[in-house]
C-alpha cells in the first residue's frame, strides 16, 4: 500500500523524482571523485616505495584529471537519469543504451588507460633498474611506456565499441619497430659491457701506482675498476675503458712502479 502510494506520487510529480536523482547523483559523484583521488594518492605512495625514481608515478595533474573525469561522468549520468524520469530524451530504450550501458563502459575504458599508464611507468622504471647505463629520460624507457599505453588505449577503445582493426594493425607495426630498436639498443650497450668484463683478466695484471703506456696515453695508474682504468698524465686523469686493454698492446714501463 505504501509503495504504491509513493509510486503514484512520483508518477504525478516526476519533477520531484528528477530533483532527487540530481541531488543523489551530485553527492555520489562528489564522494566517488574524492575516493578516486585518495585511492590514486595512496597508490602513488605505495608505488614510490617500489620504484627508485624521484618523480611521482602518479602526478598531481593525472590525479586531478581522474577526479574530474569521474565527477563529471557520474554527474552527466545523473542528469540523463533525471531526464529519463521526466520522460525527456528520446525514450527509455535510447537512454538505456546510451547512458546505462555506455557510461559504465567508458569508466572501465578510463580505468584501463590509467592501469596501462601505471604499468608502463613501472616497466620503464624496471628497465632503468636492470641497466644503470640507461637514463630515465632516454628513448628506451619512454618507448616502453608509450607502447604499453598504446596497447591500453586500444583495449579501452575496444571496450566502448570502437572498431580497432586498423589501429591494431598499425600498433602491431609500431610495436615490432620499437621492439627491434630496443633490442638493438640493448645489444649495442651489452656489447661494450661484455667487452669490459672480458678485459677484466688483462686489467687484473696491473696494479695501482704502476706506469703504463696504452696507445697515446702514458702515466701512472691511480684507480682500477671493473670497467675502467684511471691513469694520471701530465694533462690530467684519463679514464681508459677496460675493453681497450684486451684490444691493444699495453707497455708496462720498468723502474717506474711506485710500491710505496
Amino acid at each position: 500500500m505504501g509503495s504504491s502510494t509513493v509510486l503514484n506520487a512520483i508518477s504525478a510529480h516526476p519533477e520531484f523524482a528528477a530533483i532527487a536523482v540530481l541531488v543523489a547523483g551530485l553527492v555520489v559523484a562528489r564522494v566517488a571523485s574524492i575516493g578516486v583521488s585518495m585511492g590514486l594518492a595512496a597508490l602513488d605512495r605505495r608505488l614510490s616505495r617500489i620504484t627508485t625514481s624521484e618523480v611521482s608515478v602518479l602526478t598531481p595533474r593525472l590525479i586531478a584529471l581522474s577526479r574530474a573525469f569521474v565527477f563529471w561522468l557520474l554527474l552527466v549520468l545523473s542528469v540523463a537519469l533525471a531526464a529519463r524520469a521526466l520522460g525527456v530524451g528520446g525514450g527509455f530504450a535510447a537512454l538505456n543504451i546510451v547512458f546505462i550501458q555506455f557510461v559504465p563502459n567508458l569508466l572501465i575504458a578510463f580505468a584501463i588507460v590509467v592501469a596501462g599508464h601505471l604499468t608502463g611507468l613501472l616497466a620503464s622504471n624496471l628497465l632503468t633498474q636492470l641497466n644503470s647505463q640507461i637514463p630515465v629520460d632516454s628513448i628506451g624507457p619512454r618507448l616502453v611506456h608509450a607502447t604499453i599505453v598504446a596497447v591500453a588505449v586500444v583495449m579501452a577503445l575496444q571496450n566502448i565499441g570502437v572498431d580497432i582493426t586498423f589501429i591494431t594493425r598499425l600498433l602491431l607495426i609500431l610495436v615490432a619497430i620499437s621492439s627491434g630498436g630496443l633490442m638493438l639498443a640493448f645489444a649495442l650497450g651489452a656489447r661494450q659491457h661484455v667487452a669490459n668484463l672480458l678485459a677484466h683478466r688483462e686489467v687484473s695484471r696491473l696494479a695501482v701506482g704502476e706506469r703504463i703506456r696504452i696507445d697515446d696515453v702514458e702515466g701512472a695508474i691511480v684507480e682500477i675498476t671493473s670497467t675502467t682504468v684511471e691513469i694520471t698524465t701530465r694533462d690530467g686523469v684519463v679514464s681508459v675503458p677496460a675493453s681497450r686493454f684486451a684490444e691493444t698492446s699495453v707497455m708496462r714501463l720498468r723502474g717506474d712502479r711506485n710500491d710505496g
